[in-house]
C-alpha cells in the first residue's frame, strides 16, 4: 500500500504523443505487483471503484457495461444456442458474468495468465463480477491462452463462441492476434460457431485497428465491427464479431429484444436490439480505412505488430496495453 495521492491529483493515460485523458485519482485503495505487471485501484469520484494495470485504465465500477455488455451480447446474441464459451483474458470477471446471464450458458472457460488479477478481482471487483467466480458452470484455468487453444485443438474441443479479451499486441500478446491463431479458434466454434474480441481504435490506431481485421478476414467469411465509446478509454472503441456462418447484422430490434426475454437478459444497462443494430454502423471514414488493403499478419512475422506499435504521430503514435 501507497499514501493516497492529494486531493487534486489527476490520473492521466496518453492515447497519443498529442492526445489523451484524465480524471481525478480520488483515494487509492490498493498498489502492488504480481508477476506480470503493476496493479492498482483508486476509488474515483467520478467512476467509482477503478482498475488500472501498468498505469492503464482498465475498467471501473460505473462505466463497465459499456465494455462488457456490447463485447458479450451481440455475439451471443447472433448465436442461435450458445451453450459452451471460451473466454481468453477478462480476468476481472466482468466479462463471464455477462455471459453467464444467458440461459442457455451451460459451460464457461476463462483461461487468465495472471492469477493474481483474479485473485485481487475476487476480493475487491465484486460489483463488477457479482460473484461469478463462484457460478459451478465457470471453469478457471491459469495459462497462456495460445497453449490452451493448441491443446483444445488436438483434443477437438469445441465451443459455441470465444470471447478474446486480450492486452494490446505488444510483446507476449502478439502471437494471439495472428491469423494462425484466429484460424485454430475457427476449429474450436466450428461453422456455426462465432469469435469476438476487441479490435482497438479506427480513431487513435488506425493501422493497427486495419491490421486486426484484415487478419480475422484471413480467417473467417463473416467479420463485423461494432463501435462502443468506452468512457474510461477515452475514445471510440471497436469490437469484431467473426464467424463463417453468422451474420450479427441480419436482425431485428424487436426479434432481438424478444430473444433477450427468453434468454433471461433483464438487467442490461446498454445492450438491446436498437444498440445492437447501431454498434455495427460504419462511418464512412471507417469504410475508406477498412477498403484499404492490409497484408494479414503470420505467426512466424510478427515482428510485424511492433513496426505498426511505432508509426508516426500521424496514424497511431503511441499504443499502450490496454485489457489485463
Amino acid at each position: 500500500m501507497s499514501a493516497n495521492p492529494p486531493e487534486d491529483h489527476f490520473l492521466l493515460e496518453p492515447l497519443t504523443a498529442d492526445f489523451g485523458h484524465y480524471l481525478r485519482a480520488g483515494k487509492r485503495l490498493y498498489e502492488g505487483q504480481t508477476r506480470y505487471q503493476k496493479i492498482e485501484l483508486f476509488d474515483t469520484p467520478q467512476f467509482g471503484k477503478l482498475l488500472r494495470l501498468d498505469n492503464v485504465f482498465q475498467t471501473s465500477v460505473n462505466d463497465e457495461f459499456y465494455y462488457h455488455e456490447m463485447m458479450v451480447h451481440p455475439a451471443l446474441m447472433s448465436h442461435p444456442h450458445p451453450r459452451r464459451v471460451l473466454i481468453i483474458g477478462a480476468g476481472d470477471g466482468g466479462m463471464a458474468e455477462e455471459v453467464l446471464k444467458h440461459n442457455t450458458v451451460e459451460q464457461v472457460v476463462m483461461v487468465e495468465l495472471d492469477e493474481a488479477v483474479v485473485q485481487f478481482s475476487r476480493e475487491h471487483l465484486a460489483e463488477i463480477h457479482r460473484g461469478c467466480f463462484d457460478d459451478p458452470r465457470l471453469t478457471l484455468h491459469f495459462g497462456d491462452g495460445f497453449a490452451f487453444v493448441e491443446q483444445a485443438v488436438a483434443a477437438e474441443t469445441r465451443f459455441d463462441v470465444v470471447i478474446l479479451d486480450l492486452t494490446d499486441p505488444i510483446g507476449p500478446s502478439r502471437p494471439l492476434y495472428t491469423v494462425e491463431f484466429y484460424q485454430m479458434l475457427a476449429q474450436l466454434v466450428g461453422e456455426g460457431g462465432v469469435q469476438v474480441q476487441h479490435v482497438e481504435t479506427p480513431i487513435t490506431r488506425k493501422t493497427l485497428y486495419r491490421q486486426l481485421i484484415a487478419n480475422l478476414q484471413a480467417s473467417y467469411s463473416q467479420v463485423h465491427p461494432l463501435f462502443q465509446y468506452v468512457p474510461i478509454y477515452g475514445t471510440l472503441w471497436s469490437f469484431c464479431v467473426a464467424s463463417n456462418t453468422i451474420n450479427p447484422r441480419s436482425f431485428t430490434a424487436a426479434a432481438l429484444d424478444e430473444l433477450a426475454l427468453e434468454r433471461g437478459l433483464t438487467e442490461l444497462q446498454f445492450y438491446n436490439g436498437d444498440t445492437h443494430l447501431a454498434a455495427f454502423a460504419q462511418p464512412n471514414y471507417v469504410r475508406t480505412l477498412l477498403a484499404r488493403p492490409a497484408k494479414p499478419i503470420h505467426l512466424h512475422e510478427v515482428d510485424r505488430f511492433d513496426d505498426i506499435v511505432a508509426l508516426s504521430k500521424s496514424d497511431d503514435l503511441t499504443i499502450t496495453r490496454r485489457r489485463g
